[in-house]
């Protein structure tokens, strides 16, 4: 069979390359960390929770439009307050107002086509989009402040209740 100084020979040999092996990932395990932590910024959007801007609504119409009985519009104007002071003259901001019908049905979705700088700590924003669907008669907009790319939430949702003709001052 074999002798003791191949089996210790065989068992220095593994040993020697459990060691070796382990130290090579040492230096692949802190590179990983390091990078991690050096686009930790790039992911920073996903820490926000929805709290960061406060909504309240100023004022909500949905009427028909005067020039073409044909088309209703739907504006919505909300005043917020930014809770976390980081976003004020430094990110691209945006606001959606999504509608829906009675039903639930999402009828359309407007916002800022550049986005905007918010430039105080309080201020308002106006939404307004407009139907050709003239058989519309009762809608829920829903009015929420996002980043530039939309995929991040950083107020409340705000729900407005619209009948057409109705005005909320």
């Amino acid at each position: 069979m074999y002798t003791t100084h191949t089996i210790s020979v065989i068992i220095t040999t593994c040993a020697a390359i459990i060691a070796m092996s382990s130290l090579l990932f040492i230096p692949l395990q802190i590179q990983l960390t390091q990078k991690r932590n050096d686009y930790a910024d790039d992911y920073k959007a996903f820490a926000y929770h929805g709290k960061e801007i406060s909504q309240t609504l100023n004022h909500a119409q949905f009427l028909p439009l005067t020039s073409n009985n044909q088309s209703h519009q739907i504006k919505v104007i909300v005043n917020y307050s930014v809770t976390d002071p980081s976003l004020v003259n430094d990110q691209n901001m945006n606001a959606i107002m999504r509608v829906y019908s009675s039903n639930g049905t999402l009828i359309k979705i407007s916002s800022f086509p550049n986005g905007f700088i918010i430039n105080s700590t309080s201020g308002q924003t106006q939404l307004a989009t407009t139907l050709t669907n003239n058989t519309v008669k009762n809608v829920k907009a829903v009015v929420m402040f996002t980043n530039a790319t939309k995929n991040a939430n950083f107020s409340n949702p705000l729900d407005v209740n619209l009948n057409l003709g109705q005005k909320i001052p």
